[in-house]
C-alpha cells in the first residue's frame, strides 16, 4: 500500500520559543507540537469528539484587534462546543493541559459550511452537492460530524476534490459516515490522537515583531520537521518546496541529515541564524532525496522583518513533494 497523505506530519521541535529569551532553538523533533500554518479569525470555541473530556483544558493564544497578545483557557465539557471570550484578529497558539479521551479542535464558531454528507468511507466524507467546486477549498479546515451517524467524530481535512465533493480526513473515522451525518466545515487548530497525541498546536514565528521605522532589520529562526509515519515505506524524489509566500519575507533550508538534532547554538536566541544558506528555492530531502519511513527532515525558516514594516496578513505555505509506490 502506498504512503498515504495522512502518513506526512509537520511537527515541531524541542526548542519554539514565544519570545527573544529562550536560547538554543531547534533541536530534535517533538511530535507533541503540530505546525500550522492556518489563518483562524473571529470568535472561537472548543470541543472535543469525546463526552467524557469534561476536565481538560486548552488555552488559546492570540493578537486581539489592537495587535495586544491575549491568552485564555476554557475547560472542556465533552462534545458540548465552549465559546472563548476573546475574538481573536489571528490566532497563534493553543495548547492542551493533558492528554483527552478524544479528538480536540478549536474551531471557529462561525462555520464554513455546514449540511449532510452524501456518503462516507474509511478515511473521507463527500460533501453535499452544494459545496464548493474549487479543489483544495477546505484542505486544513475541522470537519465535525454534528448529527445521523458517527456523530460528534472530528477530523482534519487534508485534501478535497471540488468537482467529486470528497474530503479526505487525517485519519480512519471509528464509524463511517454516511447519507444521514450531518457536517460542519471551519477553520481551526485540531489536536489529532494518533499516531502521537497533539499537545500543542502552533503557528511559526509567534510574536515576530519589526523595529520602528529607523531601527535594523530583524531576522526570526524557527525549526519544523517534515516527518513520515509509514511504517514501512520511503517518501523517493522527496522535495520541500515553497508553495506559497505572498509579503516575501520567508526563505528556508533543510538540514544535511534526516532526524538533525542541531541547534543555533547553545547561548543564542531565535534572532541568530543557524549554519547554512536560506532561499525559496525547492530543496531535496537529505539521504539522498529519499525521506526514510519513521524519520524526519528537519527544515529551519528565516522570516526578515524591514524597520517599520507592517503587519503581515497573509499565510505562508511549505509543502512536501515526493514519489510513493
Amino acid at each position: 500500500m502506498a504512503i498515504a497523505l495522512s502518513d506526512l506530519k509537520l511537527y515541531g521541535c524541542a526548542t519554539m520559543p514565544d519570545d527573544d529569551a529562550a536560547t538554543q532553538i531547534g533541536g530534535a523533533v517533538d511530535k507533541q507540537k503540530k505546525i500550522v500554518f492556518t489563518d483562524v479569525a473571529g470568535s472561537i470555541q472548543v470541543v472535543s469528539s469525546s463526552s467524557g473530556d469534561t476536565a481538560p483544558s486548552v488555552t488559546s493564544y492570540f493578537r486581539d484587534s489592537a495587535g495586544n497578545i491575549q491568552s485564555e483557557a476554557k475547560t472542556l465539557q465533552g462534545q458540548t462546543p465552549v465559546a472563548y471570550t476573546g475574538t481573536p484578529e489571528r490566532l497563534l497558539k493553543a495548547v492542551k493541559s493533558g492528554t483527552c479521551a478524544g479528538d480536540v479542535a478549536v474551531e471557529a464558531a462561525t462555520a464554513e459550511r455546514a449540511g449532510t454528507a452524501q456518503a462516507g468511507a474509511a478515511n473521507s466524507i463527500t460533501l453535499d452537492a452544494g459545496a464548493s467546486a474549487v479543489d483544495q477549498f477546505y484542505r486544513g479546515m475541522i470537519c465535525r460530524l454534528t448529527a445521523g451517524t458517527a456523530i460528534y467524530a472530528i477530523r482534519e481535512i487534508i485534501d478535497y476534490n471540488g468537482t467529486s465533493k470528497v474530503a479526505t480526513v487525517n485519519a480512519v473515522w471509528a464509524v463511517n459516515p454516511d447519507s444521514s451525518s450531518g457536517f460542519r466545515m471551519a477553520k481551526g487548530f485540531f489536536f489529532e490522537k494518533t499516531p502521537t497525541e497533539v499537545l500543542q498546536v502552533r503557528r511559526p514565528f509567534y510574536n515576530a515583531g519589526a523595529n520602528p521605522p529607523g531601527g535594523a532589520v530583524k531576522k526570526y529562526y524557527e525549526k519544523v520537521f517534515f516527518f513520515n509515519e509509514h511504517v514501512s515505506l520511503d517518501l523517493t524524489t522527496a522535495v520541500v518546496v515553497e508553495a506559497s509566500d505572498p509579503s516575501g519575507a520567508i526563505a528556508f533550508m533543510v538540514e544535511a541529515a534526516l532526524d538533525g538534532s542541531t541547534t543555533n547554538g547553545g547561548g543564542n536566541n531565535r534572532q541568530v541564524a543557524p549554519a547554512g544558506t536560506f532561499d525559496s528555492a525547492n530543496k531535496a530531502v537529505s539521504n539522498s532525496g529519499s525521506l526514510t519511513h519513521a524519520k524526519g527532515q528537519a527544515v529551519w525558516l528565516e522570516l526578515t522583518l524591514a524597520a517599520g514594516a507592517a503587519a503581515i496578513k497573509s499565510v505562508y505555505g511549505l509543502q512536501l513533494q515526493g514519489n510513493t509506490v
